[in-house]
C-alpha cells in the first residue's frame, strides 16, 4: 500500500487554509481591507509550504490548491472566480516550484515569490476584463490626481502595479523561505521525539 501521508497533509492543510480563507478572507472582503488578497495569499503560501516540507511529495501542494477551491465553493455560498483562479494559480506556481527545485529550499522561495506576486497581477487582470480599458485609463487618470494633491508626481497605473508585483515578489520570497525553516525545525522536533 502506498504512504497516504502526503495526501493526509494535503487534505489538513488545505482545510485549514480553506477554513481561513472562508472566514477572515470573507470578512476582509466584506470590511474592503485594501489588497487583502496578498495577505490571504500569504496564508495560502504559509501552509503549502509548510506541508510540503513536512510531506514532500510530488502533486500534494497542487491537491492542497484543489481542496482549497472545492472548500470554498462549497461553504462560501458560490463561486467566487476571483478567489479560485488565484488560488489555484499559487497552488499551481508553487507546484511547479517545488517540482523543479525537486523540494527544497530554492523551490519554497521562488514558489512563495510567484504565488505572492499573483495576487496584485490578477487583481488588474480582473479590473481589466470586467470593467475594460477605458476603466484602467480612469483609474490611470484617478491616481495620478490623488498623487499630485499629495504632492507627489503620481505614478502610472502599471508602475504602480509593477511596485507591487515586485514588493510581493520579494515578500513572498521571504516567506518562503520563513515557512520553510519554520517547518524543518518542527520536522526535527517531531522526529526528535518519537
Amino acid at each position: 500500500m502506498r504512504d497516504a501521508r502526503p495526501w493526509t497533509h494535503a487534505a489538513l492543510f488545505g482545510t485549514l487554509w480553506a477554513s481561513a480563507e472562508i472566514t477572515l478572507g470573507t470578512l476582509l472582503a466584506a470590511g474592503r481591507v485594501p489588497m487583502f488578497g496578498t495577505l490571504m495569499a500569504s496564508f495560502g503560501v504559509l501552509c503549502m509550504v509548510t506541508a510540503r516540507r513536512l510531506q514532500p511529495a510530488a502533486g500534494a501542494t497542487l491537491a492542497m490548491g484543489l481542496v482549497v477551491m472545492f472548500l470554498k465553493v462549497f461553504f462560501a455560498g458560490g463561486l467566487a472566480l476571483g478567489a479560485v483562479v488565484g488560488i489555484l494559480s499559487q497552488a499551481l506556481l508553487l507546484e511547479l516550484a517545488f517540482t523543479a527545485a525537486r523540494s527544497t529550499l530554492p523551490g519554497a522561495v521562488i514558489g512563495g515569490a510567484l504565488a505572492l506576486a499573483t495576487a496584485p497581477l490578477q487583481l488588474f487582470l480582473f479590473f481589466f476584463l470586467f470593467a475594460g480599458g477605458d476603466s484602467v485609463a480612469a483609474l490611470d487618470q484617478a491616481l495620478r490626481s490623488f498623487a499630485q494633491t499629495l504632492g507627489v508626481a503620481g505614478p502610472a497605473t502599471l508602475a504602480l502595479l509593477a511596485y507591487l508585483v515586485g514588493f510581493n515578489l520579494l515578500v513572498g520570497g521571504l516567506l518562503g523561505a520563513f515557512c520553510w525553516r519554520l517547518a524543518g525545525r518542527v520536522r526535527a522536533r517531531v522526529r526528535g521525539r518519537v
